[in-house]
């Protein structure tokens, strides 16, 4: 038995990479003006419609009615193998109002690989991959500090996954996001439940799939584990349009459902099951719908009315609506941040006006725990990196107390022990004061951490000849 979290998902993208245009090469000998073989091929189609579609209720109805438009004629004048396929595949979406089946000629990729090789599917897999850039399309801010993705495709999380992180951190400070579906066709749903852990908290079970074959109903949650922060309080807009599809809709589903994020556009394409790929001869192949999908919400899907937005504009105007909602958002999602912010800064000065005049005093003691505290708040606020520090730290650089600003530099090195760069900066501290042997155990420390710095040793021979 085959994996059914692999498989739906896995022959879900391959649809999508399929559905693509790739220039054909080395196709099989068109065959279709002999009768014999286009009635063993209808026969073929419609077996396997009936029993491998997903509704076992309804297969049956489905194939005898593919049948009865091959008996009345509708296919004998076809013999282009791509005109076929075309008219096939249009009659059984109208079939079954499923627009994940779809009847194909085996064709190789632009590399031009043999058709009959199981490699073209892999090649088309990493060329579309590498000309979509795993699906990243843009990345971008907005005006308001809202932050934009437009996401064209999902891929395996074993190749998306550092993709998904770079694209959580660049949006790490955002007031809101407004993540494009406009254009999404799907791809691989596995990687779902791992990017909307970002949005939710974990855990938190998504829309799972019911897979006929296996009679089994494979459920997804989000993940434990992350490399980033999570969102789940940032305002969030997904755009729609009818051409958003497949795991695009089942992402927009569950954050619909979930009130998690607003939906503005057009309503979805419509297609909430899952394929499956099989091959009938040399010369065509078939993607029939094995599974389908079932929300923990709703007990039901998307399939046949897509996913229905919040906010029902055109697509072409969804995202200069999309903006407007989002600046309003961002402002009442920013302002008890900015509030807390301000409070913190003046709690911050207050205790490092503390900690200057206990240093002047020689109040050492009392002086680290003011400047403890200043650092202590600043971190709870996120504010805390070695930049901050390093700035913090220029302001002493030239002033008759040289304690406080050996005390920052030391709590540089105490926040970020493994930088180079915060040792370089207390020995540079200790030089301009003429304390050489301390600056030459900083750099010391530095070429330990960072053996190819090219100042340290530099730096190390010239304090040793003074």
């Amino acid at each position: 038995m085959r994996s059914t979290t692999s498989a739906v998902f896995l022959l879900a993208l391959l649809w999508c990479i399929c559905a693509c245009p790739c220039t054909a090469y080395g196709q099989q000998p068109n065959r279709l003006g002999n009768s014999t073989y286009k009635n063993e091929l209808i026969d073929n189609i419609a077996g396997l419609l009936e029993s491998k579609y997903v509704l076992p209720d309804r297969a049956k109805a489905y194939a005898e009615e593919f049948r009865s438009r091959s008996a009345a004629g509708l296919y004998d004048s076809y013999q282009d193998a791509a005109e076929f396929a075309t008219m096939v595949t249009a009659d059984l979406v109208a079939i079954t109002n499923d627009s994940h089946i779809s009847l194909r000629v085996i064709e190789s990729s632009d590399v031009g690989e043999n058709t009959a090789s199981s490699l073209r599917h892999p090649i088309r897999l990493a060329r579309l991959g590498n000309l979509e850039h795993l699906g990243f399309y843009r990345l971008d801010w907005i005006d308001g500090n809202i932050g934009y993705l437009d996401l064209r495709r999902f891929y395996p999380l074993s190749e998306s996954k550092e993709m998904v992180d770079a694209a959580m951190r660049f949006l790490a400070a955002a007031n809101a996001i407004i993540i494009d579906l406009r254009e999404n066709q799907g791809g691989a749903g596995e990687s779902l439940p791992y990017f909307c852990s970002y949005f939710f908290e974990y855990p938190t079970q998504l829309t799972g799939h019911y897979s006929r074959e296996d009679d089994f109903l494979t459920e997804f949650w989000t993940a434990k584990d992350i490399t980033g922060e999570r969102r789940t309080d940032v305002p969030l807009f997904l755009l729609t349009s009818d051409r958003t599809f497949s795991a695009a809709e089942a992402f927009a589903y569950d954050m619909k459902v979930r009130n998690r994020a607003t939906l503005i556009g057009d309503s979805t394409k419509g297609g909430a099951h899952s394929v499956d790929l099989y091959q009938i001869d040399d010369q065509f192949e078939i993607y029939i719908s094995t599974a389908r999908a079932i929300n923990p919400v709703t007990s039901g899907n998307w399939e046949g009315t897509g996913v229905i937005p919040n906010v029902v504009v055109t697509s072409e105007s969804a995202l200069d609506t999309a903006i407007v909602l989002a600046r309003t958002a961002a402002r009442e999602h920013n302002g008890p941040k900015e509030t807390r912010l301000r409070l913190t800064v003046d709690k911050m000065q207050t205790l490092l006006d503390q900690a200057e005049l206990l240093y002047s005093e020689n109040k050492t003691s009392e002086a680290n725990t003011a400047l403890d505290s200043v650092f202590r708040i600043g971190d709870e606020v996120s504010l805390i990196n070695e930049f901050f520090l390093d700035v913090l730290a220029y302001n002493y650089l030239s002033e008759t107390d040289e304690q406080i600003l050996y005390a920052i530099l030391q709590k540089r090195i105490e926040f970020f022990p493994e930088s180079s760069n915060a040792y370089e900066a207390l020995a540079y501290a200790y030089y301009m004061n003429g304390r050489n042997e301390l600056a030459i155990e900083c750099y010391e420390k530095v070429l330990q951490l960072d053996p190819e710095n090219p100042n340290a040793a530099r730096m190390i021979r010239r304090l040793q000849q003074q």
